[in-house]
């Protein structure tokens, strides 16, 4: 019998695990379709794209010293792929597996199931978070549709995953720059949970229709302001409505950037995680006017964006020690650190074109993306587009009282951008 193969487990992953104890360490998407996807033909394009990434086929397991992959020659289909029936719904099926984590000690680090009702469909796409962020997360989905129409020609990124690609090609005295942690901002954010208990894994969404967003985006841009601008404020001015909030307090909510720009020809070698941490902050507090909010955070993120170093610093410190500390140690120190974080955080992927994601000539007509399901005190909104319309979730272990007050949270985030783009 021929022993499995085994593989160093490289800086990404060892420093994303670090974090399982506060998160699932699983992205996912579920898209909607007006019709019927053949099962068959999706299992084998799952199965295709699966086969042309080994670390897709692979377990994660770690000694007191270091981690590793063990490679999986063979699958068994339920490792990868699930078919489910339902007279109802499928789209509210579709997103209760959503919330369904990938093991990273499973035999697959991707997995895809499809929920067919009568005359509908709807795919759900898990991925470990050990493997990809949400960009690369974002380029398998569109991989899979290329597996589905075009399996000859599929080819799938499969060289270095190391995030020190990021800044490679920096020069001396840049690199020089990075090797400093981050300052405190001095401000924070926790949201205030109405309860204290963990409560049930539970994914909330909200959808801004694409009418709303398109004039929202529009006045917006007078300010040189983003989608991604427009949806921060509002998270920011929904923060502040909260009774336990000071609205003239300093605050900061996070969000991600990513790093891929750095990286050598704009593009990451092979899967990986190249998001790096992006945090804005109101150090007078939320305004009471909403387009005074947006105005400050465009400032700030048009500033990110001229900076070449944007999310690069402190970064080679922390690669270097997830190499030289025995990943023992790092947990140990990680769950203490992690156990104290209580952000407010924001996750947007950005549009995605339903034409470039049709199946069986059925175009989607629904879709929403989901970062990692976080446990108390955890926060996260991700948020994705499907032809400008646009989708907020929040997955996480929390309460049926949690759970309404996060739905009036993004319900809230809705109805600012609606006021905004109708004043």
């Amino acid at each position: 019998m021929e022993l499995p193969k085994i593989r160093f487990a490289g800086t990404g992953e060892r420093f994303q695990y670090l974090t399982h104890k506060s998160n699932d360490t699983t992205i996912r998407f579920v898209l909607d379709y007006p019709g019927l996807i053949d099962p068959e033909r999706l299992c084998e394009a799952v199965k295709r794209l699966v086969d042309r990434v080994d670390i897709l086929h692979a377990s994660y397991f770690i000694d007191g010293a270091s981690a590793y992959w063990r490679i999986h020659k063979e699958l068994r289909q339920t490792d990868y792929f699930h078919l489910v029936h339902t007279d109802g719904d499928p789209a509210v099926t579709a997103r209760s597996l959503s919330v369904l984590p990938v093991d990273p000690k499973g035999r697959c680090q991707l997995r895809c199931a499809l929920v067919l009702g009568r005359e509908r469909s709807s795919m759900v796409l898990s991925i470990s978070h050990l493997v990809v962020d949400g960009g690369d997360g974002k380029y398998l989905l569109n991989k899979l549709i290329e597996s589905y129409h075009a399996p000859e020609s599929l080819t799938v990124k499969d060289g270095s995953r190391a995030p020190e690609q990021v800044y490679k090609e920096l020069e001396l005295k840049d690199f020089k720059e990075l090797m400093r942690m981050p300052l405190s901002t001095e401000a924070s954010s926790a949201y205030p949970f109405p309860t204290e208990e963990p409560g049930l894994n539970r994914v909330t969404t909200a959808v801004i229709p694409r009418s709303i967003m398109d004039n929202a985006r529009k006045k917006a841009k007078a300010l040189g302001a983003t989608a991604n601008d427009l949806l921060t404020a509002a998270c920011y001015e929904v923060y502040a409505r909260f009774p336990e909030v000071d609205r003239t307090a300093p605050v900061s909510i996070s969000s991600m950037i990513d790093l891929r720009r750095h990286c050598t020809g704009g593009e990451s070698a092979g899967l990986g995680n190249m998001s790096g941490g992006m945090a804005t902050v109101l150090k007078d507090g939320v305004p009471e006017v909403f387009e005074e909010t947006l105005r400050l955070i465009a400032e700030q993120s048009n500033a990110l964006k001229a900076d070449p170093l944007a999310g690069l610093a402190g970064m080679p410190i922390l690669h270097g020690m997830s190499r030289a500390i025995p990943i023992g140690l790092l947990l140990a120190f990680s769950d203490r650190v992690y156990g104290q974080m209580m952000p407010v955080g924001l996750t947007n992927l950005g549009n995605l074109r339903s034409a470039d994601l049709a199946l069986e000539g059925l175009c989607p007509d629904g879709a929403a993306f989901g970062g990692p399901l976080k446990k108390k005190r955890g926060f996260q909104i991700s948020v994705i587009s499907l032809d400008g319309e646009c989708t907020l979730a929040c997955y996480g272990q929390y309460t049926a009282e949690d759970q309404a007050h996060i739905q009036k949270t993004l319900s809230s985030m809705a109805a600012v951008i609606e006021a905004y783009a109708a004043a």
